[in-house]
């Protein structure tokens, strides 16, 4: 194994039979990824009270079957958010608020445990969210997502020999077999195809401002709620309410934060009793986003609404 190896391998936990070999960061990984020829797995997990992500770790990442199947593919990079009291004190404020930190810059919208697949050069490709029930079928998830790559590397490789749009449209097709929320970490190939067709027939124009428009657009929903948190007088919840229906008159929001302002408007009415307006509000709220990290609990809300709470409205028992 080259110098960068051994080092890498002394970060796995003490006892564990990593079948990967493992740095303590990307830009780690990036190195040793690049001297042996593998891809990054970047692991987001809650390793120590997260029933899936201890599945994952203690069913699939540390078995045999595993190791020899995707041993000399990837570096692993655990991304850990602890939860339990003495995990939380284990590990450096700096190093939770680092963790946050690249969740959010890699838009993570899943639960834990999600894995993202990277390049050596640290650009992400595909992401298999949750665990698997066993090592074959989880290798069978990296296999289909490992095709990804395939995909975008092959028409990148085309792209070397077009010209104009027709090099464009190459670049698009490859970045298109890349989940949405990774393209932006493509800035150069997006820049080009935006260079190329000045017109956005391709519908690249706004892929890098997105997420800074969606940091800004949380940004100035966390304004209104610092000002109205902890005030539920019925006035104060109607002022709340006019905030974030102002709010949502913003043409150019982005979904996830509609989906936010919905949820927290369908959460207001719920203080007067207006379940109509509760359902009506968490349904838009999912369908701005459905696949949303706070989709699936949004759904439930829905289909409890749709269940047990309107049917109550109806017969008067609730009001």
């Amino acid at each position: 194994m080259k110098k960068f190896a051994v080092w890498m391998l002394m970060g796995a936990l003490a006892g564990s039979a990593w079948a990967l070999p493992k740095a303590d960061s990307v830009l780690a990984a990036q190195q040793l990824a690049a001297e042996e020829g593998r891809d990054i797995l970047l692991e987001f997990t809650g390793k120590e009270w997260c029933p899936p992500c201890i599945h994952l770790r203690t069913k699939i990442l540390e078995t045999a079957e595993f190791e020899k199947a995707a041993g000399d593919k990837y570096v692993l990079v655990e991304v850990v958010f602890p939860r339990l009291p003495e995990a939380v004190a284990a590990m450096p404020e700096s190093q939770r608020n680092a963790n946050e930190k690249l969740l959010a810059y890699h838009h993570i919208q899943t639960g834990l445990p999600t894995v993202l697949l990277l390049d050596a050069a640290g650009r992400p490709y595909a992401q298999v969210a949750g665990a698997r029930v066993n090592t074959a079928e989880y290798l069978k998830a990296l296999e289909e997502a490992a095709a990804v790559r395939a995909v975008r590397d092959a028409a990148f490789k085309r792209a070397e020999g077009l010209q104009g749009m027709e090099r464009a449209a190459a670049l698009a097709e490859g970045l298109n077999a890349v989940p949405q929320h990774c393209r932006d970490k493509y800035p150069e190939v997006v820049n080009e195809i935006n260079r190329l067709d000045p017109q956005n027939t391709l519908g690249y124009a706004r892929v890098l401002i997105r997420y800074s428009n969606l940091e800004k657009q949380k940004a100035e929903l966390n304004e209104i709620f610092d000002r109205t948190r902890g005030h539920n007088s019925p006035e104060e919840i109607k002022q709340l309410q006019a905030e974030l229906q102002a709010f949502l008159k913003n043409p150019e929001l982005e979904p996830e934060a509609a989906q936010q302002a919905w949820r927290s408007l369908g959460d207001s009415y719920s203080f007067q009793r207006r379940y109509r307006d509760v359902h009506a509000c968490y349904k838009r709220a999912y369908e701005m986003a459905p696949n949303s990290r706070f989709a699936r609990r949004l759904l439930d809300a829905v289909q409890h609404y749709e269940k047990n709470i309107l049917p109550a409205v109806e017969r008067g028992e609730l009001k």
